[in-house]
This record gives structure tokens, C-alpha cells and sequence, in this order.
């Protein structure tokens, strides 16, 4: 069996395997293709992959993505299906031990992941990308330690992603809204990020930490950020700008 997946703008339904999963994952520094799938309460099912970064501890593994996708559609991860072969998401890592304990996760392995599946990701451009809609997000970050919503609508080649910030016990396991809208987007087949707006409601000014600069700057750099202070007071930026003398792959070359 395969699962639904709703693959363009016209939301046409094409059936999807775990080697199509495995190309999604932005892999360019180890090669791994991780990759699983979350079942939410819901019966929704949705897709992970594994993230790189250049500064390697920004890196998220594909069983981040599946569930912290899961959790900011407002769903609760219920079950993880991985892929049957050998090689793939290793239940007995720290990180994916850390996950299903975390949320009780009943795992299973599947040659493709099994029953329906459908997109919450992609809306209307007109209708999703305003203030509004990011002050709609807000009821969906898990912030149980802060109390500092964060949310975030990431626009791509295929479709809008939206991304919220969640936080765990394990506070270096948490991610923020513009890193879960990212990784959404590469789970879901995105290759190219237009443009990104940010609103964090309790703060007097708008400014991604330096985790998501470095990673907005890997996948993005080139694209713009709109930072929504207020009802007024939008700031737009390159970001590119936001990391000055950034760390980027050409670094990492041998010297002969």
C-alpha cells in the first residue's frame, strides 16, 4: 500500500513510496535518507525527513520532522511507521528513543506506509499568507515553558507552509516556528523557499535567533523575511543580511 499525497497546486492525489519520501531529504554533508512517517490521533499521516545543516547540531532528524509536523496541525502524534529494509531510522538512536518515549509512540515497519493520507499544508496564497492568518497560528504553539508564541508562513515552489514554535522537557529538542515551517516544506517535496513571514506576538520587535538565521541562510539566503511587529510595522529584509559572514558548505573543502 501507498499513501495519499497531495503533489501540486491543483491538489491532485499521486501515490507516493518511501524511495520518492527518500529524495525529499537535504542530506548534502552525510548522505543519509532517513525517513518515516507520523500517524496522528487524527489518522492523518505525515511525512518525515532528515534536515542537514552546515553547522551540524541544526541538523533534524526525520522523526522531528514527522511529528513536529504532526503537532503544529494541532494533531498528536500516535504512531511512527518506518520503512521495512534495513538502513533506514534506527528505533534504538538516543534521538528516536527520546521521541517515542516523549509521546508514547506505538512503531511499526511497513514496505510503504499504509492508508490515507491528506495534505494539511497547502492553502491559498491570498487567504494564507497576511497577519491574520499568523495570528490565527498562535493557538497552535506548544509553549508550555515560555508562554512566547512564535509563528511562521513559508511560501515555496509547490505550496505555503506554516510553522509554529514547540518546545519539549528537552529544551535543545525544541524548534522554532521558521525551522518547522522549513523542514514541513522539505518533507513535503519543496526545493525552492520564496519568501518567509515571521510574528511573535509578545515581543516589541521581531528577530529570529541565530539557529534559524543560520538555517534560514542554508536553505533561503538569497529570499526576503517579513518580520510582523505589530498591526502597523513590518520590517523586510534579506536574509542573507541576518548572518553577516555566514558558515556555508564551500567552507568544508579540502585542501589539496
Amino acid at each position: 500500500m501507498v499513501f495519499r499525497y497531495l503533489r501540486d497546486m491543483n491538489q491532485t492525489m499521486t501515490d507516493m513510496n518511501w524511495h520518492e519520501l527518500q529524495t525529499r531529504c537535504y542530506t548534502p554533508y552525510s548522505g543519509r535518507k532517513d525517513v518515516c512517517v507520523t500517524r496522528g490521533k487524527t489518522g492523518v499521516l505525515y511525512p518525515g525527513v532528515r534536515v542537514e545543516n552546515i553547522s551540524f547540531p541544526l541538523s533534524i532528524d526525520a522523526v522531528q520532522t514527522a511529528i513536529f509536523s504532526c503537532l503544529s496541525e494541532g494533531d498528536i502524534p500516535r504512531q511512527l511507521i518506518l520503512p521495512a529494509e534495513a538502513g533506514a531510522v534506527d528505533i534504538t538512536e538516543a534521538d528516536t528513543r527520546f521521541w517515542m518515549e516523549v509521546f508514547d509512540l506505538e512503531c511499526v515497519r511497513h514496505d510503504s506506509p499504509a492508508g490515507g493520507y491528506q495534505d494539511p499544508f497547502f492553502q491559498s496564497r491570498e487567504k494564507q499568507t497576511g497577519l491574520h492568518r499568523l495570528k490565527e497560528l498562535t493557538e497552535k504553539c506548544i509553549i508550555p515553558y515560555s508562554s512566547f508564541p512564535v509563528t511562521a508562513i513559508l511560501t515555496t515552489d509547490i505550496g505555503i507552509f506554516t510553522g509554529v514554535n514547540i518546545e519539549v522537557s528537552d529544551w535543545q529538542k525544541g524548534l522554532c516556528a521558521e525551522r518547522v515551517a522549513i523542514a514541513k516544506a522539505r518533507a513535503s517535496g519543496a526545493v525552492s523557499f520564496r519568501e518567509i513571514r515571521v510574528f511573535a506576538p509578545e515581543s516589541d520587535y521581531v528577530s529570529p535567533c541565530g539557529a534559524c538565521r543560520q538555517v534560514l541562510n542554508e536553505h533561503m539566503g538569497d529570499a526576503s523575511m517579513y518580520m510582523h511587529h505589530n498591526e502597523t510595522e513590518t520590517t523586510r529584509l534579506f536574509i542573507a543580511d541576518l548572518l553577516p559572514y555566514q558558515f556555508k558548505a564551500g567552507r568544508l573543502g579540502k585542501k589539496n
